[in-house]
């Protein structure tokens, strides 16, 4: 009896029996990237979409549709046309964080010691602001700040009053200017979330503001 035989009858295939299939997979792989090639000539633009079909999977992406990468891509294009407005890059500071994009409003240039009123020259900012973000979709949270000196007068008996009504003078401003009701909230934090320290006067000046916050979800 050969060998061969001699294993099939002890129910033992031989081990090299299927290594056909790792060449034939290899040879459709091959014919599959020389054809997306030669595609590429004719139709540029569906060759990309139909690599990129096949990359998602195994990259972890969100899917094979473009409209997929459309929320980042419409997210790119709203910062930078913040980013290029001379108004907001004059009178703002604009970062960007793992939370959302920021634009940053001091209170020096927006609001009176110890007020929540909008100061009138302050009013063009919140129009370029309101002008920039209508036509968008994301959701925005107007955020209050203040410094760590306690505050205390007939009308704010805290900084948390006085951050929080301030955050809601600027929402109430963007409703006003256009800016979907639906997409914004409003929020204050008093002395409690710190940008720089309150141990100098510049440190100070920096923590009293009010956010707007683009948020990433």
């Amino acid at each position: 009896m050969s060998n061969r035989a001699r294993n099939k009858s002890l129910g033992k295939e031989s081990p090299h029996r299927d290594r056909w299939l790792i060449s034939y997979a290899d040879l459709v792989t091959l014919l599959l990237a020389l054809f997306i090639v030669l595609y590429a000539a004719s139709d540029h633009e569906r060759a990309r979409r139909i690599a990129e079909s096949f990359s998602g999977p195994n990259a972890g992406g969100t899917g094979v549709l473009p409209e997929n990468d459309a929320p980042k891509d419409d997210r790119d294009k709203f910062k930078s046309r913040l980013m290029e407005n001379p108004v907001l890059v004059k009178k703002t500071k604009m970062t960007q964080t793992d939370r959302g994009f920021i634009v940053s409003l001091s209170e020096a240039g927006f609001f009176a010691p110890g007020e929540a009123v909008i100061d009138p020259e302050a009013d063009e900012v919140i129009r370029a602001l309101a002008e920039n973000i209508a036509d968008s979709e994301i959701g925005i949270r107007v955020e209050g700040h203040t410094d760590s000196t306690p505050i205390s007068n007939s009308r704010y008996p805290s900084n948390w009053e006085l951050s929080t009504a301030r955050a809601s003078t600027v929402l109430i401003r963007l409703t006003e200017l256009g800016v979907a009701p639906q997409r914004l909230s409003a929020a204050g934090y008093g002395g409690f979330q710190p940008v720089a320290e309150n141990s100098t006067p510049e440190g100070r000046s920096q923590n009293r503001r009010v956010d707007v916050v683009f948020l990433n979800r």
